[in-house]
């Protein structure tokens, strides 16, 4: 299965805007903050927003303002899924330092 970009046909009515990339940016960055998705598979969806967004700007749909919110919902996705990643990191730390500290009571 090749891959191809329908953004090329012109008569195509079902094109990308930047609008529906901020709107789906903005709401992957609340869904990760308030711990419904999975930061991984996020993380996945926003490199695939990242191209989209490549190719609406390529081709020539994109303006000046659009590309400036977009690029603010790109960073405060990113902001979210590094505090997230964080605050998963600062939890399996605390569990790791209290097995620790169990085995270690039980050892003395």
């Amino acid at each position: 299965m090749g891959k191809k970009s329908f953004s090329d046909d012109d008569s195509d009515s079902n094109e990308t805007t930047e609008q529906a990339l901020i709107a789906l940016t903005t709401r992957l960055r609340e869904l990760v903050q308030n711990g419904s998705l999975d930061s991984r598979f996020a993380a996945k969806l926003v490199k695939r927003l990242k191209k989209e967004a490549n190719v609406v700007a390529a081709g020539g749909k994109a303006t000046t303002t659009g590309q400036k919110e977009l690029n603010k919902a790109f960073e405060a996705v990113d902001v979210a899924l590094r505090d997230h990643e964080a605050a998963l990191l600062v939890t399996a730390n605390a569990a790791l330092r209290e097995a620790d500290d169990t085995t270690g009571s039980r050892k003395s």
